[in-house]
């Protein structure tokens, strides 16, 4: 009878704390998200193909 009690008390604070968890990440996890979002992508990891830096290297200058 005790055990069982003990178990279901333990059982309840696992619930609690579980939700309790959520609670707290749920902001962080929309924060990063939005940081991923807008992530900038550098030239030197992705490279530019030859006609893009054409058509970046034309719309630069002012015509």
């Amino acid at each position: 009878m005790m055990g069982t009690q003990c178990l279901l008390g333990l059982r309840t604070f696992v619930a609690f704390a579980a939700k309790l968890w959520s609670f707290f990440i749920y902001p962080l996890r929309r924060q990063i998200r939005t940081v991923i979002q807008y992530k900038t992508v550098r030239c030197d990891i992705l490279p530019l193909s030859p006609v893009s830096r054409n058509r970046l290297s034309q719309h630069g200058d002012p015509g």
